[in-house]
């Protein structure tokens, strides 16, 4: 009975270990803005004033 519990535990462990491992890291930073949208007006109209 001792060593089944063992198994269970050690198989249980993988899994969430596995999951955390897979889905854990999205790799996107909330922080950071999207790439493919379109820059805001306010960052246009710095750009526009760095430019001149």
């Amino acid at each position: 009975m001792k060593m089944k519990s063992k198994r269970y535990h050690l198989g249980l462990l993988a899994a969430v270990l596995s999951f955390g491992f897979l889905f854990g890291c999205n790799g996107v930073d909330g922080d950071e803005p999207d790439p493919t949208e379109e820059p805001s007006e306010q960052q246009q109209e710095n750009n526009n004033e760095d430019n001149q």
